[in-house]
């Protein structure tokens, strides 16, 4: 037998991501940090999705980095599978990144996750140390591929469906690779789709014949209780989850709140007629309710009183101040007539 289905899944949330401050690395490795409690409860529910599909994977190969193997152990002991390290789809770093660390040993990660991280895996490359730059990341992900294939069929002839738990830009540069196509910045459809890469997104490869691998599942997150999240993709110009790219992110939040505020909020202006035999005067202390301004025939209820109106245009011009007969006047260009419809 050969593979026959590869299934590709991010890590969850990190804890880095959250407000300072942040906890100690659990391997002391600069950039290791573990997952938030957010990302463990993505984990876990990525784990009780991949259970409820067919078919499962039959082993994991996770990335050494702490948050990768963290990610992988809910679906190891849900589906009673193993945890293999597979460096091959380790961390992408920049080659003007200060550090590039190297991740944890086996026997510093089965300290942490205990029984269900196995050694019997040799890795089937080591990304280099000195960095990557967008090109090379790809590169790598091509002679993995052509390296890890056959190397995995002959070791493990029985088994047809892997996971692999990585890193956003590795997840992004395996499927590419996969594929076949030629960098990371094309789009899978010719037109604006990419491969998604949200945190514990999962992606699903189904193998055509011998050399060809077609998607399936584009970094699904349906299962996850808050979607897709922290989104990443080469354009995005920083390394995924760096603190650059949260302090974009969060600038960029930012933005659109404050656009959104904008457009949200308009003040608007309206006379309103209340019919004659309603009030000489209403009193200040009465409330105003209204409910489908967009309408043609909105509602109002002055205090204990409800009204249809209709809206027309003003007829001439009239002017409103604010309370303190300040700032100017403000023309008013529309009228609605309200009618009494107020139960008997």
């Amino acid at each position: 037998m050969v593979l026959k289905n590869i299934y590709i899944a991010r890590h969850g949330f990190r804890a880095n991501w959250l407000p300072e401050p942040h906890p100690p690395t659990p391997t002391g490795i600069d950039s290791d940090p573990a997952l938030a409690p957010h990302g463990e409860e993505q984990a876990q529910e990525l784990a009780n999705y991949i259970f409820s599909i067919t078919p499962q994977p039959e082993i994991i190969l996770s990335s050494p980095f702490y948050r990768c193997v963290q990610t992988s152990l809910p679906v190891s002991k849900l589906l009673g599978i193993d945890i293999c390290l597979e460096n091959g789809v380790g961390e992408w770093f920049k080659k003007d990144r200060p550090t590039k660390p190297s991740p944890a040993s086996y026997e510093t990660l089965s300290r942490f996750f205990g029984s269900n991280l196995k050694n019997y895996w040799n890795p089937t490359l080591i990304p280099s140390l000195e960095g990557e730059t967008d090109v090379e990341i790809f590169q790598r992900c091509v002679e993995f591929w052509e390296k890890f294939i056959p190397k995995f069929e002959a070791q493990f002839p029985e088994i047809e469906t892997i996971l692999f738990v990585t890193h956003a830009a590795s997840k992004i540069a395996l499927g590419m690779s996969l594929m076949k196509f030629s960098s990371v910045y094309e789009t899978i459809d010719g037109e604006d789709e990419t491969l998604r890469a949200g945190t514990c997104s999962l992606s699903k490869y189904v193998r055509l014949d011998s050399n060809d691998w077609k998607l399936t599942m584009n970094g699904n997150t349906e299962f996850l209780t808050q979607g897709e999240e922290m989104n990443w993709n080469f354009a995005n110009g920083f390394e995924a989850g760096s603190n650059e790219d949260v302090k974009n992110r969060q600038a960029q939040n930012a933005t659109r709140q404050s656009v959104s505020t904008k457009e949200d909020y308009t003040d608007v202006y309206v006379t309103l007629d209340i019919p004659n035999n309603a009030y000489n005067e209403i009193p200040a202390t009465s409330r105003l309710q209204m409910s489908g301004l967009d309408d043609k025939q909105p509602l109002f209820k002055v205090g204990d009183e409800i009204y249809q109106g209709k809206w027309s245009k003003v007829m001439g011009t009239e002017v409103a101040f604010n309370e303190n007969m300040q700032d100017g006047f403000i023309t008013i260009k529309d009228r609605i007539h309200l009618e009494d419809v107020t139960p008997n």
